[in-house]
This record gives C-alpha cells, sequence and structure tokens, in this order.
C-alpha cells in the first residue's frame, strides 16, 4: 500500500479498494469503513466529523480514455502549480443543480469567505490510460467562472470551470486524509497546507512562489502588479487580497531571440542546458517596464523556462558580479531548482565571452527586491 502519493507517479486503479494490487482506492481507504466511490470525475471522501468532506479527489481523462465524448477539456498545467478543471454538467444535469458540482463549488466559497479551515484539501489525479492514474498535486481554489459549451445539436451548455493552484508538495500521505475523517485533524498534512489555512498564502509547485490569498485570478495575459513604488515583491494588497491587471505585451522578434540563444551558446546561463526547444529569453528587467529596451542584447538572457519563471518572480537573481542569490523565502518543492539555485548561493555563474548583461540593468532590477 502506498506511503505518499507523489506528483507525476503512475498508481494502478483497479476499480476497487479490496483489490490488494489497487494503488489508487485501496491506499485512499486504508483502514477507515469508507473510502471514494469509483464513479465520475469528482469523488468526495466524507468527514466523521464535520459537515463539509474531508477530501475532494478529482480524476480527469486523457483524450480517448473514456467511453463517451468529453467536450470538456481540463488543464492540467502542474508544472506551472495551476490546474483548470471543468465541474459536471450536461444536458439534462444542468451545472448548478449538480451534487458533484456543489461540494466543490462550497470549498471556494468557504476560502471565498475567508474560512480556510472549512475548504477540503484537492487531490487532483490525471487517467493517463484504462486502468491508470498519475497524480498532479494538492490544490487549494483559486477562482471558478461560468462557461458555455455549444453540442453539435447548438445547445448552449453551461458548466463551472474551476481554477487551482497547486501546493508545493511533491507528496500527499493518505494518513493524513484519514485523520481528516476521523477528527478532522492536520497534525500530519504538509506544511504548505498548513500555512495556506493559517494565512491563505499558497506557495506554488514547483518554485514555492507565494500567491497571496488565493481567490485572485490566474489568466493568460495577466499577471500580479507592482505597487506603486514599483518594489518587486509582487503584490500590491487591497483589503488582504492580490490585485491583478491585464498589461500589454511587448513582443520581440524571432531574429532577436535567435541572436542571443547563439550568442549564449544556446545553453541556459545557470543549469548549462542545452537543448534549444527547451530553452527561453529572460529579460533582466522586464519588457513591460522597459519597452524600448526589449531588443537590447545587453538585457536578454538564456534560462530554462522552469529558471525563467522563478528569475521573473524575483525568487533568485544575479548580482554585479554575476553571482546567484536566493531570496530568503524560496523554498522550492522541485529538487531541481533547490539543487540549482538555493545550494548554489553565491555562485558565479559563467557568461559566455560573447555575450554581456549590462550592469544598469541588473543593478535596476536589483534596487527593488527586498530581500537583496
Amino acid at each position: 500500500m502506498n506511503d505518499v502519493f507523489r506528483i507525476g507517479d503512475r498508481y494502478r486503479d483497479k476499480g476497487s479498494p479490496n483489490v490488494p494490487a489497487d494503488e489508487f482506492l485501496r491506499p485512499i481507504r486504508g483502514s477507515l469503513d469508507a473510502g471514494i466511490k469509483n464513479t465520475g470525475g469528482i469523488r468526495e471522501l466524507s468527514s466523521n466529523v464535520a459537515d463539509h468532506p474531508a477530501a475532494l479527489v478529482l480524476v480527469s481523462n486523457d483524450d480517448g480514455v473514456s467511453q463517451h465524448a468529453d467536450p470538456w477539456q481540463d488543464l492540467l498545467a502542474t508544472s506551472l502549480g495551476r490546474i483548470d478543471y471543468w465541474g459536471d454538467a450536461k444536458r439534462g444535469t444542468p451545472y448548478d443543480e449538480s451534487a458533484q458540482n456543489r461540494k466543490v463549488k462550497r470549498a471556494f466559497d468557504a476560502a471565498a469567505k475567508g474560512n480556510r479551515e472549512e475548504v477540503p484539501p484537492v487531490l487532483v489525479f490525471r487517467k493517463p490510460e484504462p486502468g491508470v492514474v498519475a497524480f498532479c498535486g494538492l490544490c487549494v481554489p483559486d477562482y471558478f467562472e461560468v462557461k458555455r459549451y455549444t453540442d453539435d445539436e447548438e445547445n448552449r451548455i453551461p458548466n463551472y470551470r474551476f481554477h487551482f493552484t497547486v501546493l508545493n508538495t511533491a507528496t500527499v500521505s493518505p494518513t493524513w486524509l484519514h485523520d481528516r475523517v476521523r477528527s478532522n485533524s492536520d497534525e500530519r498534512a504538509p506544511e504548505v497546507w498548513r500555512e495556506w489555512v493559517r494565512t491563505g498564502e499558497a506557495k506554488q509547485w514547483p518554485t514555492g512562489e507565494v500567491v497571496s490569498d488565493a481567490s485572485g485570478t490566474h489568466r493568460r495575459g495577466w499577471t500580479r502588479p507592482r505597487d506603486e513604488s514599483r518594489e518587486r515583491d509582487g503584490t500590491r494588497r487591497r483589503g488582504g487580497t492580490v490585485g491583478r491587471y491585464e498589461r500589454e505585451e511587448v513582443a520581440v522578434s524571432d531574429r532577436f531571440r535567435r541572436a542571443v540563444l547563439d550568442r549564449y551558446g544556446n545553453e541556459c546561463v545557470v543549469t548549462g542546458i542545452d537543448e534549444p526547444p527547451l530553452l527561453d529569453l529572460a529579460h533582466v528587467v522586464p519588457r513591460s517596464e522597459c519597452p524600448e529596451s526589449a531588443e537590447d542584447p545587453e538585457n536578454a538572457l538564456v534560462l530554462n523556462p522552469l529558471h525563467h519563471r522563478a528569475f521573473d518572480a524575483d525568487l533568485f537573481t544575479l548580482d554585479a558580479e554575476r553571482r546567484i542569490r536566493a531570496s530568503p523565502s524560496f523554498d522550492p518543492g522541485h529538487p531541481f531548482l533547490r539543487e540549482t539555485v538555493v545550494e548554489r548561493q553565491g555562485e558565479v555563474v559563467s557568461v559566455p565571452e560573447g555575450a554581456r548583461l549590462g550592469e544598469e540593468y541588473l543593478a535596476t532590477r536589483n534596487s527593488g527586491l527586498r530581500w537583496l
């Protein structure tokens, strides 16, 4: 029986906790009298002591796995710390009358009201093939919306789309879920869960970046703004929440991108990853803050997407001597980030001879970092 569920690992789903080979339903039930049912995508682990569920388990089928056509395409972007999950709705089952939808929406409502102690942990799994599930992470509510799907007969069917933040923990123990069923105890919960319940601050997988009060929105083309003094802590508080606004993106040309990659020898400056499809053009000072320097080669460097995201989130930087400097709050769940950033604090990165990082850009970037 599994001691933990680990992000990315696969588990055999035999459809019954009574089958010894089952690695999904069996450990969730454990020594409990009842577990979760093998029905649908939204499954509840009931509590013996509370009105709200002890946990919610969401299962998302990959294309071609379900026997039935599914118009709802979930977004399981675990590597970005984000999951967008469609609720249960179909012709004859209105989205706002679905019992399964109501269970999830109650969790979002409780989070929005600040009653986080009433929010059940949400475990998300994907089904890549029949008889197998893969763990996508421990999640907390972010926001939800109502979207409409038009079927082949031109029927417009509304449904909830639930948006979750994946917490910065690689593993979840089923024994914690058993504790929640029996006594609503979080003693064996991951620390990031307990911290979210206490403060509303969600440390997001895999960087540990803090999403304060996870009732804001994550949308393509949206960003958490700087405050009026342009300090680079990534937040502007308004009544305890993080404001967000839509910004205009400043594009760079493919020619400029290729020139920067060539200048850096097609290698990530921090990790040495040298696979061009896995490399990003990153900016020392963001394009949105300094659009006139978007194609200044001294304002550009090459990073892989994971380190690019951590860099843009101000979780680490390079100082004037090109040494790696990590934020004291940077506590990544991903071991690769820990090994290549946190454990290399103070190490000088090697910049190719043909490349140059402008000192003025580094100074501008680093002057706004509270922790540096």
